[in-house]
């Protein structure tokens, strides 16, 4: 898979996706949601996983109750359990193609070029802000400021939005000076690399697209 072109892992994620949205059997669903978890087992992930899932967790749990109070607790499960094999599968598909990959995929695919730079760089620097709201808030926290999520500490979370924004401002001022100076708007941009589709990609594409429409012509009935 690392040395596939970018729109070949692009096509075969989408691919992916797209079982787990048409996926309507509860026993299907928990096929793909076992085969998700060994494929993460498989790379690696399972640490990574784990720790997004402070992230997406409170999602899932949200997505849960509202199942639970508007039809039962079968429909919450099934509801929760597609979420989770949707966000893990999406997972999955960014930890195997770095930004730039991505960028480079849809400008062969014709997409413009200012557009792919705003998707990549906004995938580069939102892990980066995570980090900058990590130690703005360890480091408020330190002088004594109470930043848990309580309603007593809502105007304590000024402490921690001001310096984010702040350094939100320096970060793209920093990114507007690195971009002119390496001439943004030229109009005879190059890319680093040239990718090439392979016969075997193609075929594994063609593959993975007849499986999913059998899939879906199976799962319709």
């Amino acid at each position: 898979m690392k040395d596939f072109d970018p729109r070949t892992k692009l096509a075969l994620g989408i691919m992916a996706i797209a079982a787990v949205l048409f996926a309507r059997e509860p026993a299907t669903l928990m096929v793909e949601f076992a085969m998700v978890l060994i494929a993460v087992a498989l790379l690696g992930l399972g640490r990574k996983l784990l720790y997004s899932l402070r992230l997406i967790g409170s999602m899932i749990v949200f997505v849960f109750i509202l199942g639970f109070i508007f039809f039962d607790l079968q429909v919450a499960g099934l509801l929760s359990i597609r979420l989770f094999t949707l966000l893990s599968v999406s997972f999955i598909f960014f930890n195997s193609l770095d930004p730039q990959e991505i960028g480079d995929a849809l400008q062969n695919m014709g997409i413009s070029f200012e557009f792919a730079f705003i998707l990549t760089t906004s995938m580069r620097y939102v892990p980066m802000i995570g980090k900058k709201v990590r130690q703005i808030s360890d480091a408020q926290q330190a002088r004594g400021i109470d930043l848990r999520p309580r309603i007593k500490n809502i105007t304590n979370f000024i402490a921690l939005l001001m310096p984010l924004l702040v350094q939100s401002f320096i970060l793209a001022d920093d990114l507007a000076l690195a971009m002119e100076a390496r001439g943004f708007g030229s109009k005879q941009r190059k890319s680093r690399r040239t990718y090439h589709i392979r016969l075997i990609e193609y075929a594994m594409m063609a593959l993975s697209l007849a499986i999913l429409a059998a899939f879906v012509w199976w799962e319709r009935g």
